[in-house]
């Protein structure tokens, strides 16, 4: 079968282009690298910025959401800071609040860590009225300085461990970077008002959930102290059954000590109370003489 020159030529096009195709392809140059990945952004990079010079903070607006409080002066912002609000068990209530007391150096009355008679960390996260420290025990309050109060029950703004910003973390306060809590204690006012929005109870709803955790508590509290109790009755009454603890003395009625006169009163008159009677001495006759035994 023969090929015709017009197929001839096509074909011959053919290879041509496809040979031309892979030289261009050996001989062109490699894209350029993807870009790097942006920096993280600047903001980031600090736990907050403050703008307003000298001004004082008149209110403020917390996010539980964005976990990040905008700070102003009237209606201009003045700066803001990452914070941590109170986690899903411990949310932070939600609604209108007003700073009630400021303490720079406060520390829990609940919250801290546990340690043991030796010294040695046994609870991180130690509560009071909930967990219940080993015999010769310590409880240590946790610190939370620049200490803004917003409700009776505890609730405030203060310095706290913001490891992850963005996340919740706290057991109910709103946690604030070292280097913004200063600024913020600094220019607000007793009476400032802070509204708290976003995704959390509001005030009422708190209140009825921190009963009920307290009455949860208070069970758990009696619990591990009755336990704490029977390991220790059970302990010495082991120590006594295996002859280490020495039994218990019984204490009889003391001796009453006679009670000196007070200075100045005249001598007793009363006699000295007679010698106890001896028994009489019995008087037997006199046995006779032995013969032989006489005198010489």
């Amino acid at each position: 079968m023969k090929t015709s020159p017009a197929l001839l030529l096509k074909n011959g096009l053919l290879l041509l282009a496809a040979a031309s195709l892979a030289s261009c392809s050996l001989f062109r140059p490699k894209p350029p690298p993807p870009p790097p990945e942006p920096p993280p952004r600047e903001e980031w990079k600090y736990p907050g910025e403050w703008t307003g010079g000298d001004k004082a903070i008149t209110n403020i607006v917390v996010n539980v959401d964005t976990q990040r409080a905008t700070l102003y002066h009237d209606n201009e912002i003045v700066g803001w800071t990452y914070v941590a609000s109170g986690i899903t068990s411990f949310p932070t209530p939600t609604g209108d609040f007003k700073i009630l007391e400021k303490v720079k150096d406060k520390v829990s009355n609940l919250y801290g860590k546990g340690y043991d008679s030796s010294g040695k960390l046994v609870n991180s996260d130690f509560k009071q009225g909930r967990d219940v420290l080993p015999e010769g025990g310590k409880f240590v309050a946790a610190p939370m300085k620049y200490f803004m109060r917003l409700t009776g029950d505890g609730v405030g703004m203060h310095i706290g461990v913001i490891s992850r910003p963005g996340r919740r973390a706290s057991h109910g306060c709103i946690r604030l970077p070292s280097k913004m809590a200063p600024i913020i204690f600094n220019r607000v006012a007793i009476g400032t008002p802070v509204k708290i929005t976003g995704n959390g109870p509001d005030y009422e709803t708190y209140l009825k959930q921190a009963a009920a955790k307290a009455k949860a508590n208070a069970a758990k509290y009696a619990a591990s102290k009755k336990k704490q109790a029977e390991a220790a009755a059970a302990k010495a009454a082991e120590a006594g059954a295996d002859g280490t603890t020495p039994p218990a003395t019984p204490v009889g009625t003391p001796t009453p000590e006679p009670v000196p006169p007070p200075l100045g009163a005249p001598p007793s008159t009363t006699p000295p109370a007679p010698a106890p009677a001896q028994p009489p001495v019995e008087i037997k006759p006199a046995a006779p003489a032995t013969p032989g035994t006489g005198l010489l």
